[in-house]
C-alpha cells in the first residue's frame, strides 16, 4: 500500500496541473492564444482524453460532454443580449480545438466547455452540438455561436431519416432594447459561413454516381452547393450568406439517410462564421477557397483506395478558388497527386474513339489516356482558364486549352501521360462540373455499350497546387 502513495501523489499533481492549464483562466503555459481571424490552417482536434469515436459501440461513455440548447430565446442568448461586445476566437492549446473567449460562468451557461485560457480571466469555451441523439445528451438545433462542432450522435442513426441544424445569423440589436449611441451592429456582421469536416462518412453513391440514399445538403447559401455523400474527411465548404446585419438568413445543414441500416455514418463539422471585413474571405461564388501557396485540391468522394467504389459525385457544379499572395509570380500549376493505390488521381470521363465503319461509327472507349477529342469533355470535365502544359508545346489539332477530362491531365489530345497544367489567368480558380449519370446521356456516354457500368468508375480527382 505503501508503495501506491508516490504514484497516486504524482497522479494527482498532473491532474491538478492540468486542469490549471485547460480548465481554468488562469494563463500560463496552458492558455489558449486568441485569435482576432477565423483561421481555417489546421482545424483537426487531437482530444487529451480517450478520442471521441463515432465507429465505437461503447464510445458514448467518452464523448465530449452534451451541450445546451442555443435556441435564440434560451440562456445561451442571455449572455449577448448583455454582452453586446464581438467574441475573440481562440484555439485551445489542450486540445487544439476552436473556440470563443468567454467568463468561465457564462461559458457554462452556454453549454461549453473550458479548454484553456485567453486573456483577461476568460476562458477558451470550446461549443459541442450533438444533434440526433435523442436519449444520450439533450438535443440542440439551433447555433448561434461561432466555432460551433456539429457531431453526429453515437446511438445508431434511424434508417429514412434526417438530422438538420439551424445556423442563426442575425446581427441587428435585439428587439425591445434601447439602441446604443453611436449606432452599432449586435456583433460583427457575417458574410460567410465556413465548414470544415473533419469527420465525414456516410453512404457510398450509386452506380450512376448520384446520392441516391445517404446525403447532406445546404439551404439558404447564395452560392451553388451541391449535395454530396460519401467520404470527405479533410473537405471544406464556404456558404455565401446575405450581409446578417442587414438581411439575417438562417442556413439550414442537413443529413438525409436512405433506406440502408448498415451504412457507418459519422461526422464532426466545424461551423466558423467569417466576418464581411475579414480578409479571409472567399471570392464571389467559390464553394472551396485554399490559400496557402502550396497543396492538394480534391473533388468530393475522392480518395486514395483501391477499387471504384469511391467514385466522383454526379450533378456537381462549383468553383475552386485559389489565393495569389502579393510580390510573387502569377502563375497557378496543378499536378495529378501521387497515389500509393491503383486509384487514379485524374480521372473525369473515359473518353470514346470512332471507328468509321461502312454504314456506321463505332464508338470504343479508350482507358488512360487524355481526352481524344473535345466531345470528350462534354459530360464531366474540369475548366482551367488559359490552361497550358508546363513548357508549353506548340499546339496540336484537338489540343485542350481551358476543358480538360479522361483519365490523363494533358492539353495534347489521347495522351497516355499526365503532366502538370499552368495558367496566369487570374483570379486563380478552376470550374468542375459532372453530369447527372454516368451511363444514359448520349452521344457522348461515359459507358460503352450504353447503360453498363463505366469500367474506370470515374473516380475524380486529386490535384497538386502551386501558386
Amino acid at each position: 500500500m505503501l508503495q501506491l502513495v508516490p504514484v497516486l501523489l504524482v497522479l494527482f499533481i498532473l491532474q491538478v496541473d492540468y486542469s490549471s492549464a485547460c480548465g481554468s483562466p488562469s494563463g500560463g503555459p496552458g492558455a489558449s492564444g486568441r485569435i482576432s481571424e477565423n483561421a481555417i490552417a489546421d482545424p483537426m482536434i487531437s482530444y487529451p482524453w480517450r478520442s471521441w469515436n463515432p465507429y465505437d459501440p461503447y464510445g458514448f461513455q467518452y464523448q465530449p460532454s452534451p451541450r445546451f440548447s442555443q435556441h435564440p430565446e434560451g440562456s445561451a442568448n442571455t449572455f449577448f443580449r448583455h454582452h453586446p461586445n464581438n467574441l475573440g476566437s481562440c484555439r485551445s492549446s489542450c486540445t487544439g480545438e476552436r473556440g470563443n473567449c468567454l467568463d468561465s460562468q457564462t461559458c457554462s451557461l452556454a453549454g461549453g466547455r473550458a479548454s484553456g485560457s485567453c486573456e483577461n480571466n476568460l476562458v477558451c469555451c470550446i461549443n459541442v452540438v450533438n444533434s440526433c441523439n435523442r436519449g444520450w445528451a439533450r438535443h440542440a438545433e439551433t447555433v448561434i455561436l461561432n466555432n460551433t462542432y456539429w457531431q453526429s450522435s453515437l446511438k445508431p442513426i434511424k434508417p429514412s431519416s434526417s438530422c438538420s441544424l439551424t445556423v442563426k445569423l442575425d446581427s441587428r440589436w435585439p428587439a425591445g432594447l434601447p439602441p446604443p449611441v453611436p449606432p452599432t451592429s449586435f456583433v460583427t456582421p457575417v458574410c460567410q459561413v465556413r465548414l470544415d469536416f473533419l469527420v465525414f462518412t456516410i453512404s457510398q453513391p450509386d452506380s450512376e454516381s448520384v446520392c441516391s440514399g445517404d446525403y447532406f445538403e445546404v439551404a439558404g447559401a447564395t452560392n451553388t452547393v451541391p449535395n454530396i455523400c460519401g467520404f470527405n474527411d479533410g473537405q471544406h465548404m464556404y456558404l455565401h450568406v446575405p450581409n446578417s446585419a442587414i438581411a439575417p438568413t438562417d442556413l439550414q445543414l442537413t443529413f438525409n439517410f436512405g433506406a440502408s441500416n448498415s451504412e457507418v455514418r459519422a461526422w464532426n463539422i466545424l461551423i466558423s462564421m467569417i466576418p464581411c471585413d475579414s480578409p479571409r474571405l472567399a471570392p464571389s461564388g467559390c464553394l472551396q477557397y485554399f490559400t496557402a501557396r502550396t497543396g492538394s485540391v480534391r473533388t468530393f468522394n475522392w480518395r486514395d483506395v483501391v477499387g471504384t467504389a469511391t467514385r466522383q459525385l454526379a450533378n456537381q457544379d462549383y468553383s475552386i478558388c485559389f489565393r495569389a499572395a502579393p510580390s510573387t509570380p502569377r502563375q497557378l500549376c496543378l499536378t495529378p497527386c501521387t497515389v500509393v493505390t491503383t486509384q487514379k488521381a485524374f480521372s473525369l470521363s473515359t473518353p470514346n474513339a470512332g471507328i468509321v465503319g461502312a454504314a456506321t461509327t463505332t464508338f470504343v472507349p479508350v482507358p488512360d489516356v487524355s481526352q481524344v477529342g473535345s466531345l470528350d469533355c462534354n459530360n464531366d470535365f474540369i475548366v482551367i482558364p488559359g490552361g497550358f502544359n508546363i513548357g508549353n508545346p506548340a499546339p496540336v489539332p484537338n489540343m485542350a486549352f481551358d476543358r480538360y477530362c479522361g483519365e490523363r491531365l494533358n492539353a495534347l489530345p489521347r495522351n497516355n501521360a499526365s503532366t502538370t497544367i499552368c495558367t496566369t489567368a487570374t483570379p486563380f480558380r478552376v470550374l468542375y462540373r459532372t453530369n447527372r449519370d454516368e451511363t444514359l446521356t448520349f452521344p457522348t456516354a461515359d459507358s460503352i455499350p450504353i447503360n453498363s457500368i463505366p469500367v474506370n468508375g470515374n473516380r475524380g480527382f486529386c490535384l497538386n497546387f502551386k501558386v
